[in-house]
């Protein structure tokens, strides 16, 4: 039951079996030429019989046997239906009378029909065997030119990866050279200042305006070991964070509070007015105080170096039910999309940022990041013209 079950389900279709072999198999093998080929036979079966004068029943039958026999294994089973019906009327109407065949003696009626009947019915079977058997071609190849088609597709996905891999390896190497340059430049300058604070100590005559001069020299080695340091530190910081070496240590973090102490450190230092606004409950988070803080100040330090003297510094806190939302606003000049899009790259600084006497390492956004992203949160920028530079930080509560 289970073979006659299969073979029903894959009769069924025929039409559409064929439709679908017909763009896999010549021409000459297709259903309306085995219809064509059936005619054919079977009044080239009729001559020879009316030519030999056969005269026996059980062997007229055979050439029309093997007819649908031929046309069922080259082309199926449809043509090998037509080559049976236009046998059987063949058989009954042109070689035998119809007198002879259909008489009252039923058992001589089955004698005489039943064995050209039986193989009728096997030559179905076996030409619905040979369609199944093809059908599973048509199914095997199909599934093979499925898979072609995701061998495809993961090819052009390990093509894209290898070229992200690409660019990510030049920005490793960019990254690695621009390092080396800016450790090189301090160092440089470090030498030589101790250098000339060695040569003149080694003088014997020490006036005042030689302390002055050796206060300077050590002063400038000061300075710049100070912002080697903060580079050597901010790269590391990058590295651990990115490599998940410096886990976070999280806590209850009150954003606000946080924001104030930033706020009036940064008045200080700068001189500058900063805008503070604050909802009125405490904005609550599990983060990383320090991280956090660090984010904070790099954010509102970067708007004081790079705005205007005389102008507002704006640093608002809005909580969500889900969030909190943090914004540093500056009236600065507005960034390009495309400066916009490479903010957060290493080392990268703007031509405004390069231009201007402040010193810095293009690392400061690019921890940042990473900070905030280690935290679930997410960092953007919105730059345009006569509206500044606002910088938005969310973080999950």
């Amino acid at each position: 039951m289970k073979q006659i079950r299969e073979l029903g389900r894959f009769l069924r279709p025929l039409e559409s079996t064929y439709h679908y072999a017909a763009v896999h198999l010549p021409w000459w093998h297709l259903a309306p030429v085995g219809y064509l080929m059936s005619f054919l036979l079977i009044a080239l079966v009729v001559i020879l019989i009316r030519f030999l004068s056969l005269k026996e029943v059980h062997f007229l039958w055979i050439p029309f046997c093997l007819v649908s026999v031929l046309v069922g294994s080259i082309w199926g089973v449809s043509p090998a239906l037509i080559a049976t019906l236009l046998g059987f009327l063949a058989f009954n109407f042109l070689i035998i009378p119809q007198s002879d065949l259909f008489t009252l003696d039923v058992w001589n009626d089955l004698r005489i029909l039943g064995p050209f009947v039986l193989a009728q019915f096997g030559i179905a079977l076996i030409a619905a065997q040979n369609a199944v058997k093809h059908r599973r071609v048509l199914v095997a190849q199909r599934e093979l030119n499925t898979y072609a088609q995701k061998l495809t597709t993961l090819n052009q996905e390990l093509s894209q990866t290898n070229q992200e891999l690409e660019r990510v390896s030049h920005l490793k190497d960019d990254f690695m050279t621009r390092a080396a340059h800016e450790l090189r430049t301090p160092l440089t300058t470090i030498l030589g200042e101790a250098q000339l604070a060695l040569r003149r100590l080694h003088r014997q005559e020490n006036n005042g305006a030689e302390l002055t001069a050796y206060a300077r020299h050590f002063g400038t080695i000061e300075a710049r070991a100070r912002g080697l340091r903060a580079l050597i530190e901010d790269l590391l910081i990058l590295s651990s964070l990115r490599s998940g070496e410096a886990p976070l240590r999280p806590g209850p973090c009150d954003i606000g509070k946080l924001c104030r102490e930033v706020v009036e450190e940064q008045r200080a230092i700068s001189g500058r007015e900063i805008e503070l606004r604050l909802p009125p409950d405490p904005s609550l988070l599990y983060a990383d105080y320090e991280r956090l803080f660090q984010v904070v100040v790099n954010l509102v330090s970067n708007a004081v170096h790079y705005s205007q003297e005389n102008s507002v510094i704006h640093v608002c806190i809005r909580s969500k039910p889900t969030h909190v939302l943090l914004q540093v606003h500056n009236e600065g000049p507005a960034l390009s999309q495309e400066q916009q899009a490479r903010l957060f790259e290493p080392f990268y600084r703007t031509p405004y940022a390069e231009a201007l006497d402040t010193r810095g390492w293009g690392l400061g956004l690019t921890v940042s990041k990473e900070i905030v992203e280690r935290h679930g949160g997410h960092i953007r920028v919105q730059s345009c013209e006569k509206k500044g530079t606002t910088f938005f930080v969310r973080l999950p509560c």
